[in-house]
């Protein structure tokens, strides 16, 4: 039987690797696996992993990040600086063109600016651009990005909504398109070393070298990114040579047999998985200002609004054991948003909530819960404590939060169900929407680093907009506003000034449980050893930014 099952698998694999591969054969093509598929290839509306594994290769930056430190460095473009740091001039590169020959200009940068600010788009990027004033076209290579005040976070924005900028001869003028184009998940140019050739919903999106990329067309002809959500599928395509590339928490690499013909590169992951506790109602989401800039009185969670048991929760289940499973020295506990590795802003003199089921006990009493009926279950006012987690099979990590929190949490007379949505269900019709009790998803850091890019998403109370805001748990604290916004634009923007900012900043959110901040664990990358690559680095892990140097083993010999 168990024979059989292995040759099952084994078929279930070869079967689209064949298809995937086109006319390109193994050897001629890199095969990268995504733990799901992308949803949209529209840079300034994609919010997943699985968009953003395909987008990498077909969009190119107007700047990259430097592999070691994570800081800007030229990419289709370099610029130049005011001195008073409200100014930023661009100048895009001559040989940078659309893979249809059309040059990459400022008013395709202009577009995107405009897109995203437009009532039309729904993007989740117009918080980034909330310090821009202006993006003024100079001529056809050279834009400028005019601030209406010093912000120290701006590369991070410029990052997420201005650096890969779309096509204008590709959408309507007026942006009536954006949001419905059949461009956004069928891109027929590129601007980056590989052109979408095919896409397969849920098994792999085939990719083809651009001739016209401004390094260079890369020497390895074709991309595949396969679809492989299932871990043992995802190990045994690597230790048959069907995936030269994946990527892995330290646990997940102890289940490969072998790590012969794989190179491995470990890095800490810029990225902090959350259990999100909604603090407003999730049969009413609303945004916590009107159009008019207008506070909105939103009604409470009728359970998770107490910061007595939002802390029980904290306390309530014991995250230093999901750290151990990852398996020594192979991540470290989180206090907030701020990632361990911007060493400068990570406040040290704070600990992160412990595992105390009996003062979490003691805090869900004094906040009036109690088992009146004997069933096991905690009630107030004829109410269960009855809550749902949410989550998605895409990331084992965050499955292991959920049933761990389900688990103990239950121990302390919580009714906790967990309810596990495919990737696209999970963000669009639940996250996103605000319509959840609680969630674990991870939240990245992006590059530049910078202690704000997660902050703000997650806390700052202008991005709590149900369907469109990355504040999904309607998070609002004025203090915290102010210090988020002090931070963007302390003058001179040194280390110094902005460090006592974010440690306040992090102190009051651990202390009302923002969100329950879990783990950061490494992220091991594996990569054949059929490749001949790069130097990786913390800030770029797999050497990407050299991806068209990038040579096969074997091919063109």
């Amino acid at each position: 039987m168990k024979k059989a099952l292995v040759i099952l698998v084994i078929a279930m694999l070869v079967v689209p690797l064949t298809t995937a591969l086109g006319q390109g054969g193994a050897e001629e093509t890199f095969q990268y696996s995504s733990t799901y598929d992308m949803t949209t290839l529209n840079p300034i509306l994609m919010t997943d992993g699985g968009s953003f594994a395909v987008s990498q290769f077909v969009w190119a930056g107007l700047f990259n990040v430097d592999p070691m430190t994570g800081l800007p460095v030229p990419g289709l473009a370099s610029w130049e600086i005011s001195e008073d740091g409200l100014t930023y001039t661009f100048t895009i590169r001559d040989d940078a063109n659309w893979s249809d020959g059309t040059p990459i200009t400022a008013q395709d940068v202009k577009f995107t600016y405009e897109a995203v600010a437009s009532p039309l788009v729904e993007s989740p990027r117009k918080s980034d651009i909330q310090s821009i004033a202006a993006v003024n076209i100079i001529d056809d290579k050279t834009f400028e990005v005019v601030l209406s005040q010093v912000n120290c976070t701006i590369w991070n924005n410029l990052a997420a909504a201005l650096n890969t900028p779309l096509p204008s001869h590709k959408y309507a003028a007026d942006f009536s398109d954006i949001m419905t184009s059949d461009f956004n998940l069928n891109p027929d140019i590129a601007s980056g070393p590989y052109i979408l050739e095919e896409h397969m919903p849920d098994e792999y999106t085939r990719l083809v070298a651009n001739p016209s990329y401004y390094l260079g067309a890369p020497q390895i002809p074709y991309v595949v990114v396969r679809v492989l959500p299932d871990t043992a599928i995802q190990n045994q395509a690597l230790m048959a040579g069907e995936v030269d590339y994946a990527f892995m928490y330290p646990d997940e690499l102890a289940q490969l047999p072998s790590l012969d013909g794989l190179n491995t590169y470990s890095f800490a992951l810029h990225n902090t998985p959350i259990l999100a506790l909604n603090w407003a109602d999730p049969a009413n989401p609303m945004p916590a200002w009107d159009e008019n800039g207008n506070r909105v009185e939103q009604a409470p969670h009728p359970i998770l609004s107490d910061i007595r048991v939002r802390q029980a929760i904290a306390m309530g289940y014991d995250k230093d054991a999901i750290l151990a499973t990852l398996g020594e020295g192979n991540g470290v506990r989180l206090i907030s948003s701020v990632i361990p590795t911007i060493t400068w802003a990570f406040n040290t003199e704070l600990t992160p909530w412990p595992y105390d089921p009996e003062r979490a006990a003691a805090l869900l009493a004094e906040a009036g819960w109690a088992d009146t009926d004997g069933d096991g279950i905690l009630d107030k006012d004829g109410q269960p404590l009855k809550l749902e987690i949410l989550s998605s099979p895409l990331i084992s990590l965050w499955e292991n939060i959920a049933l761990v929190a389900q688990d103990q949490l239950s121990q302390l007379g919580m009714d906790v169900t967990v309810t596990t949505l495919e990737w696209g269900a999970f963000i669009n019709d639940r996250l996103l929407p605000q319509n959840f009790d609680m969630l674990v998803v991870g939240f990245g850091g992006g590059t530049p680093p910078d202690p704000d890019a997660i902050a703000s998403p997650l806390m700052y109370s202008h991005n709590d907009i149900p369907g469109s805001g990355f504040n999904m748990t309607s998070y609002v604290n004025e203090t915290v506003d102010e210090l988020l916004e002090q931070g963007r634009t302390v003058p001179g923007c040194s280390v110094e000034d902005r460090t006592p900012i974010y440690w306040e900043m992090q102190r009051i959110t651990q202390e009302e449980v923002a969100y329950d901040f879990t783990v950061n664990p490494n992220q091991v990358n594996i990569l054949s050893a059929r490749l001949q690559t790069g130097e990786p680095g913390p800030w770029d892990p797999w050497d990407l930014q050299g991806i068209h140097n990038w040579t096969i083993a074997g091919f063109g010999e």
